[in-house]
């Protein structure tokens, strides 16, 4: 029960997380022409900074063993391997959706592929932070 309750405790904060990754990323693919890679790694390090810090107070208990900065250390060394993967999928999914004959998807097709993605990068990110913090 207890894996179950930090399960939906951490998703919800990863919802929070995943907006304000998601502003960001949009709000700079609106301001800037560059790169959509550097875009992902620069709104998605805001992002999960964001889940660890509030992850690591309210739903996790850090036994200790491994100073707190230290295992923040680790998380984002995990999270920028994973960002990377992800930066390099999603052109490929804007290359894919782009592929369709509609003006919608070809016009939201970077927020799409974003989208996308979340949901098997959360599940990850659950038992990545769950063993960082609980077993490290």
């Amino acid at each position: 029960m207890k894996m179950f309750n930090q399960m939906l405790k951490f998703f919800g904060v990863s919802v929070l997380g995943w907006i304000i990754d998601f502003s960001i990323y949009n709000l700079l693919i609106f301001l800037f022409d560059i790169n959509i890679v550097l875009i992902n790694i620069i709104s998605s390090l805001i992002g999960v900074t964001f889940i660890f810090i509030f992850s690591t107070r309210k739903i996790f208990i850090n036994n200790g063993k491994i100073d707190i900065r230290f295992k923040y250390i680790i998380y984002i060394f995990y999270q920028v391997v994973l960002i990377l993967f992800v930066s390099r999928l999603l052109p490929i999914l804007k290359d894919f959706l782009l592929s369709f004959d509609n003006s919608v998807i070809t016009n939201y097709s970077n927020a799409i592929a974003k989208v996308m993605v979340t949901p098997i990068t959360a599940s990850v990110n659950f038992i990545v932070m769950k063993s960082v913090i609980e077993k490290l």
